[in-house]
């Protein structure tokens, strides 16, 4: 009577009723998972509930994949769940089956993970079958990093809803070196906020289709710089989209599709193998676009006003090359890749000794860029020797390029580095100045070892106190770099 009496009188387990939520935080001040997992002996309402830890992290680094395959297998028991899942095969020459990588994805998913990270060696390749991605129904963060690896999703239809969304909780995305169908994935990520895509050394992924409802953000780097394949598509339809990032190269013809109301920042770079788009001598090298902020003398608590600007990098072509439809095509180019409004115009120019006057102008009247530009910049960029320009060349034409009219009515600033002191240079800040009604300030940098002459020097003072109201500068130092 006495011990029954005692054991009725010990105090109730208070700990066990709680809320689950409270228990996993007891779990989590014990600070290791060894002691977690030992609670499991307690009672049946602890048993196994280590496994839902918020920040259980299961991490198997620098092993041989066969090692890796069976620890996941082993650890892929139901009532198991990891919170971070770290997976890094070490470095290991050979080729896996797309059926055994397949598989080592599934017991990878039967882990639910939250954050997934997998990162393949380069040596080591899964064949150029499509394995299976499968449903990482918790993952809201995925990172694959890999070399050729193909990959295909399948969504079996659900009774319930129609079809079932395999990653459904899918924020953040990352894949590196992996190959799949982003128009049949991307619409099985409803809340994916943030894709990163670098598609380098993947020739069969040249048709980039990104179409999202929820995408915030977006990086794409392509760059296969020498492909067999002479066609690029890039198609992006996201309505809150905000940051965009790209870079890739064309060797041949280039589609671009931007729709995104929504784009404040952005950094858009396409370099080309060689000139395919021009006019006259002049050959289009690279051309992207870039987000700016104005005013940075500001006070740095002040949030800054941003503006989006045209940059251009265009050389003199040495050899006799012909542009078919140059005009027309040299102008689409430029539009297609018109991916937001622009205020600024940053022109990079490789002179190598030749007169820019005529193609500078005829740049600045076409439409898209004529009326839109307030701000330009202009960097001459030499060659270490001295090019010389050959008598009559077609670089001058037209003559009448120092007489022309063009309407710069909104151009407010303008900035030319790497000038040399040549004659034709002042030619053509005297057209800038007559075209340009609303010009607010002037800057003319000196290329590095230039000295000019008396004369230049005294016609470009006497042309800057002709225009009093225009702020005025010439600086004998230039950040113009030297080119080969």
């Amino acid at each position: 009577m006495g011990r029954s009496s005692k054991r009725s009188q010990r105090p109730a387990d208070l700990i066990s009723v709680l809320p689950e939520d409270l228990l996993l935080e007891i779990l989590e001040r014990l600070g290791s998972a060894r002691a977690a997992a030992g609670t499991s002996l307690l009672s049946r309402r602890w048993r196994g509930l280590w496994t839902r830890l918020p920040s259980l992290t299961l991490s198997l680094r620098d092993l041989p994949f066969g090692s890796i395959q069976a620890a996941l297998h082993r650890a892929a028991r139901p009532g198991v769940y990891i919170y971070h899942l770290n997976i890094r095969v070490a470095g290991q020459a050979g080729m896996i089956g797309a059926g055994t990588f397949s598989s080592f994805l599934r017991d990878a998913a039967s882990l639910s993970p939250v954050e997934l990270r997998l990162t393949l060696p380069r040596n080591l390749q899964v064949s150029c079958m499509e394995a299976t991605l499968p449903s990482f129904h918790r993952a809201t963060s995925m990172d694959l990093r890999a070399r050729a690896l193909h990959l295909a999703v399948f969504a079996k239809p659900c009774a319930a809803s129609g079809w079932y969304v395999p990653f459904r909780s899918l924020e953040r995305l990352c894949l590196s070196g992996c190959h799949i169908d982003l128009a049949t994935f991307i619409p099985f990520c409803p809340r994916l906020r943030v894709l990163r895509l670098n598609t380098t050394g993947l020739i069969d992924m040249s048709n980039i289709t990104v179409h999202s409802a929820s995408l915030e953000e977006l990086v794409v780097e392509h760059g296969n710089r020498w492909t067999g394949r002479t066609h690029i598509s890039i198609s992006v339809d996201s309505p809150v989209l905000k940051q965009l990032t790209a870079s890739f190269h064309a060797c041949g013809n280039i589609g671009v599709s931007i729709l995104a109301p929504m784009l404040d920042k952005v950094w858009w770079r396409c370099s080309y193998a060689k000139p395919i788009y021009g006019l006259g001598l002049w050959g289009l090298s690279e051309m992207g676009f870039n987000t700016q902020e104005t005013d940075s003398g500001r006070d740095a608590c002040v949030q800054l006003p941003s503006v989006h600007v045209l940059s251009l990098h265009i050389s003199a072509v040495q050899d006799s090359v012909s542009f078919p439809n140059a005009e027309l095509s040299f102008e689409a180019e430029i539009d297609k890749h018109m991916v937001t409004n622009f205020s600024g115009l940053d022109l990079h120019l490789s002179t190598k000794g030749h007169v820019f006057g005529a193609f500078v102008l005829h740049l600045l009247g076409m439409h898209q860029i004529r009326t839109a530009l307030r701000n330009l910049k202009i960097v001459l960029l030499r060659s270490e020797v001295k090019d010389a320009c050959p008598v009559n060349c077609l670089c001058d034409e037209p003559k009448n390029w120092r007489t022309e009219t063009i309407t710069l009515a909104d151009l407010e600033n303008m900035e030319i580095e790497g000038v040399g002191g040549e004659d034709h240079e002042f030619d053509f800040l005297k057209v800038i100045f007559r075209c340009a009604p609303m010009l607010k300030t002037v800057t003319v940098r000196l290329s590095d070892g230039v000295t000019p002459s008396v004369d230049w020097c005294t016609k470009v003072n006497n042309m800057f106190m002709a225009y009093p109201s225009i702020e005025c500068n010439a600086d004998l130092v230039s950040r113009a770099k030297a080119v080969c």
